[in-house]
């Protein structure tokens, strides 16, 4: 029989640096920035930075929930106005890959295409995806898919930009009001099965 006194304690799991980041961006929901906080990673989402908004608004809207479509609201603008960041940016890489002789990546979307038994007919790769691609732009903008990806992907293969416009503002709001209104309504026991 051991001697608990002796016993040496397991080390602490060591977190990866995503775990800890996401831990460092969830701890501003208490802090008396949370809103600006949740806005900034609203904006930044949609370009850059790995955490999504939805560290920040479900405990926000565990903590205030009668302020949940104010915060779900705002952070519907915020992301959008982060998506037209990730969108220029995307734009300019597909620009550069475009024009580069890098060859990684390097599609022809001028090169023209013609398949009338699929209903292709005298269009280019570019035209299609860019017709086309905001169907994908809206259903990721609403699934857990990281709308950076979306953003950046919607201007690399030239998604028209009002086409990219409504899903983004279509499928954030449907994102965050989901998060938020459950947050609201089904209260923290929806916090175990909600994946963010």
């Amino acid at each position: 029989m051991t001697d608990p006194s002796t016993s040496v304690a397991a080390p602490p799991e060591k977190l990866s640096w995503y775990r800890r980041l996401y831990l460092r961006v969830e701890a501003l929901s208490s802090t008396k920035h949370a809103l600006a906080a949740m806005l900034l990673v609203s904006v930044v989402d949609g370009s850059v930075f790995p955490i999504p908004p939805f560290a920040l608004l479900v405990p926000m809207v565990l903590a205030q929930p009668k302020k949940w479509v104010r915060y779900a609201v705002l952070g519907t603008v915020a992301s959008i106005f982060g998506g037209f960041i990730g969108y220029f940016i995307g734009h300019y890489l597909g620009d550069m890959l475009q024009h580069s002789s890098i060859g990684l990546l390097h599609i022809d979307l001028s090169k023209p295409i013609d398949a009338p038994r699929l209903g292709i007919e005298n269009t280019t790769v570019g035209d299609l995806l860019g017709r086309n691609f905001w169907v994908l732009s809206l259903l990721c903008s609403i699934l857990p898919t990281p709308f950076k990806v979306v953003a950046i992907g919607s201007g690399m293969v030239s998604v028209p930009l009002d086409r990219f416009f409504l899903a983004a503002v279509l499928g954030r709001s449907v994102r965050f009001f989901a998060i938020a209104g459950v947050m609201r309504f089904a209260g923290p026991r929806a916090r175990k099965w909600l994946r963010v």
